[in-house]
């Protein structure tokens, strides 16, 4: 149950702008877990514990994607300050969880935390910029999509959403969906798969020989995704909800990791 639930979170996390679900998998302690169980499907080492936790998971996530989406479309539409309130409250309050799992004093660590925070925060505001085209995409242009994308919604902090958005690649995806234009499906769904086996089984490899180095680098993302999309406003009941979104924070995460 408690993947079912942090699935349903992820799934919701996904369809924000600005904000990932790895994120989400981040500040609840159980990315590691979630990290092990794919990269153990993804190479053949089939148990049943992962494939229990990887299909509540998916299953979260499409509940939360098919019957949430227009909730959330809604909410964000209507009250953009108050919905980012909450979710940020959220990411602050997995920040202490993860903060908690290094060595926080060590040079290295806080080092290594400044450089992700610098030149994540960096990327993206130069990538908010960009301007692309939203005419014939190339093949192999939505290859590296799909590699990007997978990439940045395993990752915390960067949103994988907002990356296929900065490369102007959001809406063709989202067209062809709808239309199943498999021509624009097909290549983009390869890159997703190379992306997420790469970023898996590399990421897996690092967490078991530099875990607290890793951590670091991860706790950098959050923060400089979580400021990129902070609702700074005159409306004080959106500190309100952020505060509430500690909490629930801190509920979740006990949840969690019963």
């Amino acid at each position: 149950m408690k993947d079912f639930i942090l699935g349903i979170l992820m799934g919701i996390a996904n369809l924000l702008p600005g904000i990932s679900g790895g994120t989400i998998a981040a500040i609840s302690g159980r990315y590691e877990i979630i990290l092990k169980a794919a990269s153990d499907i993804i190479s053949f080492k089939w148990n049943k514990e992962a494939f229990k936790i990887l299909t509540s998971l998916i299953v979260g996530m499409g509940v939360s994607i098919i019957f949430l989406s227009k909730i959330l479309s809604f909410l964000f539409e209507k009250y953009p300050e108050y919905s980012y309130g909450i979710f940020i409250g959220l990411i602050i309050g997995g920040l202490f969880y993860l903060i908690s799992q290094i060595e926080i004093k060590q040079k290295s660590n806080i080092s290594i935390i400044t450089i992700s925070f610098v030149l994540t925060y960096f990327l993206l505001r130069f990538a908010e910029n960009l301007e692309t085209s939203n005419g014939n995409v190339s093949m192999w242009y939505l290859f590296i999509g799909g590699i990007i994308g997978a990439a940045t919604m395993v990752l915390p902090g960067i949103s994988g959403s907002s990356m296929l958005l900065i490369m102007g690649i959001y809406k063709p995806i989202i067209d062809a969906i709808s239309n199943m234009d498999f021509s624009i499906l097909i290549p983009f769904a390869f890159g997703v798969g190379g992306g997420l086996i790469f970023v898996i089984l590399v990421l897996e490899k690092l967490l078991e020989r530099f875990r607290d180095q890793v951590l670091s680098f991860l706790i950098g993302l959050t923060i400089a995704g979580m400021v990129i999309i902070f609702p700074i406003t005159s409306k004080l009941l959106t500190y309100v909800f952020l505060i509430v979104g500690i909490f629930l924070s801190k509920y979740l995460e006990r949840i969690l990791n019963e």
